[in-house]
This record gives C-alpha cells, sequence and structure tokens, in this order.
C-alpha cells in the first residue's frame, strides 16, 4: 500500500471514528438532559407550596365552580402555583426533555385530579385572559388519557408487581 493510499485509508478512519465518537457523545447530552429533567421534576414535587397548594386543589369537587376559587385568595394562589408546574412539564414533554410516561407515573394522578376540578376556572380565565391561560397543563392531561404509562388503569402496585432490580 502506497503512502497516499495510507493516508486516504487513516483519513477515512478519523472521519468515521469522529462522527460515531459525535453520535455517543449527543446521545450521552441526551440521557443526562433527561436525568436532570427529572431530577427537577421530583424536587418540584418535594417542594412543600407545591404539595399543600395540589392539597388545597384536591379539597374542591370535580368540575368546580370558578367562583370557588376566584373568591378564595389561598385558592387563587395554589391554582397559579401548580398550574404554573404543570404547565412547564408540559412544554418539557412536548419537546421530548421529559418522557410522558415518566410524567404519568410521577404526577399523573395530580395532574388530571386538579385538571377535572380546575378546568371551569381555567375555561374562566380564558375568556378574560385568552386562550392561552394553561394551555400545555390542558395538553398534557390530554396526551396523558391518549397514552396512559402502562399499568395507570389499575396502579402501580398491580402492574408492575412482578417487577425485579
Amino acid at each position: 500500500m502506497d503512502l497516499a493510499t495510507l493516508a486516504n485509508v487513516l483519513s477515512a478512519i478519523a472521519v468515521v471514528s469522529g462522527v460515531v465518537l459525535g453520535t455517543m457523545q449527543i446521545r450521552h447530552m441526551s440521557k443526562t438532559r433527561a436525568i436532570f429533567s427529572s431530577a427537577e421534576l421530583v424536587h418540584a414535587m418535594q417542594n412543600a407550596q407545591f404539595v399543600d397548594a395540589v392539597g388545597l386543589l384536591l379539597t374542591l369537587p370535580e368540575n368546580a365552580d370558578p367562583k370557588l376559587v376566584t373568591e378564595n385568595p389561598k385558592m387563587i394562589e395554589a391554582a397559579q402555583l401548580v398550574g404554573h408546574v404543570f404547565e412547564s412539564l408540559g412544554v418539557l414533554v412536548y419537546h421530548r426533555i421529559l418522557p410522558l410516561h415518566l410524567v404519568d407515573d410521577l404526577m399523573g394522578g395530580f395532574l388530571r385530579d386538579t385538571w377535572l376540578r380546575l378546568r371551569p376556572f381555567v375555561d374562566e380565565q380564558r375568556r378574560e385572559h385568552g386562550v392561552y391561560y394553561s394551555e400545555w397543563m390542558q395538553w398534557l392531561v390530554e396526551r396523558l388519557e391518549e397514552h396512559p404509562s402502562p399499568g395507570k388503569k389499575q396502579g402501580a402496585h398491580l402492574a408492575h408487581r412482578r417487577w425485579r432490580p
């Protein structure tokens, strides 16, 4: 093999190696981003304010009269706090930073239950402020309903009882 051919072969190997390493690096960065986002999600759930806000909202009846929210400053604050977290989650799922099933496993019940209670309030807010109010929260709930995490209907304790480490 002459020197020119050897140089061409080495160049080709270098290019292929670079592409392979670059692809591996991108996959690693994507996985790291998902892990970081998941940790942030858990952090948001462990915030005492968030937990208290969800608890307060869950005292509302399903399809609650919007006045039950608007006439209670604590309820308004809770709706805004929880709505902001769920809006953020919707955007992160849409951009595929967080997997839909991970969000469903971690917060799907809270998300569905608060939406059942807040929907009339959100509809009223949209009439006043525009269609963008809680748009990603609604989008996320609808995606969870269309594509629930496996076993969501029966509960993780039953659906995943045969899981092994």
